[in-house]
């Protein structure tokens, strides 16, 4: 498999601070928000962005899976519960956001069960390749639609530990 480098270590770094930032004018820095992580993907972008947010964010992880080798199955298995957020601030937190499905089911269970507010962040935005209308409150990076690895981004569970992203040439 040839994988061809996007976004280096550095230029990560970058886009994870301003998005930080841009959260922390959203939240605040006082009163508790729940970062809820969705594995495995996003442990690397939650883990980077969570040291550059205030205290009063909370950690919460949900594992989920959407794919099967470089195709989406188009359904998501949930293989862990929701945590309880009711009457609490939710920041969903995902690695990339590409047909939607993951993200806007997450959002809206969170809803159902109560969230006052529920925003989400995701490393990379893979424009154009949206199946559900759903849009990232914040997004590090974007790209167009290839298939990515690295910085917590797989196929079939490897490259993950790559510390740049990058995409696979055919």
């Amino acid at each position: 498999m040839n994988i061809i480098p996007l976004y280096s270590a550095s230029q990560i770094q970058q886009a994870v601070s301003r998005t930080a930032e841009e959260i922390i004018a959203a939240f605040g820095a006082e009163e508790p928000v729940v970062a809820l992580c969705l594995l495995n993907g996003a442990i690397w972008f939650a883990a980077d962005l969570l040291r550059c947010l205030p205290a009063n964010f909370e950690l919460q992880t949900l594992r989920l899976s959407s794919y099967e080798g470089m195709q989406s199955m188009g359904n998501i298995t949930w293989h862990s519960a929701l945590p309880d957020c009711r009457g609490k601030r939710v920041l969903v937190l995902d690695d990339v956001l590409d047909t939607g499905r993951t993200m806007c089911s997450v959002c809206e269970a969170l809803r159902a069960c109560g969230a006052t507010t529920v925003l989400s962040a995701v490393a990379i935005d893979k424009k154009g390749c949206r199946e559900v209308e759903y849009e990232a409150d914040f997004r590090a990076l974007t790209c167009e639609d290839v298939f990515l690895v690295g910085y917590g981004l797989d196929f079939n569970g490897k490259y993950r530990n790559l510390p740049y992203i990058g995409y696979v040439s055919r």
